[in-house]
């Protein structure tokens, strides 16, 4: 409920700034009369990657996104708008499971961390302009990369890891976290960075290793590959 009170004002109809981009309004990919397969050979901005004009911004599901939208209402802003704030909702949920489930003892930081995620200033323009919807989307795949890591982690941790059927949870964790990662790269390009937040999982928290760890590697691998 607070994150859709924090960016309520931007279902408003008057705000269609965002209507000058090409992202939508001119973008050929958004309309039905394209081929669906040609979201995969375009930018963002419906130019072909192998144009030299091409921004080389590969965000195909925001597209598929923003063509759902068009043929809901076409260029009406409204439903491009409340899809904005559904998505934001959703990964403040997300975001609020990811914080119960790294500090479940710390009731103070786990009930105040997605209030501020829910309602910080630096989210509007990614919700409340709806180009921004690329920065949404990639959140909620990102979050459920890093929870499907965590729950992957967690299954090691636990005695159902040794038997046939916790291996294949495992192997599902996994793969939803690798599935996840993939799709918040395909929303925008930085979701890439899951893997990087799952490894980052691993190391500090998972395998509890401190940065004096790592350098002391680091530092014992130099002095094998020098001798």
């Amino acid at each position: 409920m607070k994150s859709v009170l924090a960016v309520v004002e931007g279902v408003d109809e008057k705000c269609v700034v965002s209507w000058v981009f090409r992202a939508i309004k001119t973008n050929p990919d958004v309309l039905p009369t394209t081929p669906l397969s040609q979201l995969l050979w375009d930018d963002f901005w419906g130019t072909p990657l192998t144009h030299s004009g091409s921004h080389k911004s590969y965000r195909p599901l925001t597209v598929l996104s923003f063509r759902l939208n068009y043929m809901v209402s076409e260029f009406h802003p409204r439903s491009y708008h409340v899809t904005n704030v559904a998505l934001h909702v959703a990964a403040t949920g997300l975001f609020a499971v990811f914080a119960r489930t790294l500090t479940p003892h710390a009731r103070l930081a786990r009930t105040a961390a997605p209030l501020l995620f829910a309602a910080h200033p630096i989210h509007t323009e990614a919700v409340a302009g709806v180009v921004g919807r690329a920065d949404v989307g990639a959140a909620i795949f990102f979050l459920g990369a890093l929870l499907s890591y965590m729950r992957y982690c967690g299954c090691s941790k636990g005695n159902g890891g040794s038997s046939s059927g916790g291996r294949v949870g495992r192997k599902a964790w996994l793969g939803a976290a690798l599935v996840s990662a993939t799709l918040s790269m395909l929303t925008k390009e930085h979701g890439i960075t899951a893997l990087a937040a799952c490894a980052a999982y691993h190391i500090f928290v998972y395998a509890k290793l401190k940065p004096k760890d790592i350098l002391s590697v680091i530092t014992e691998v130099r002095q094998t590959n020098s001798s």
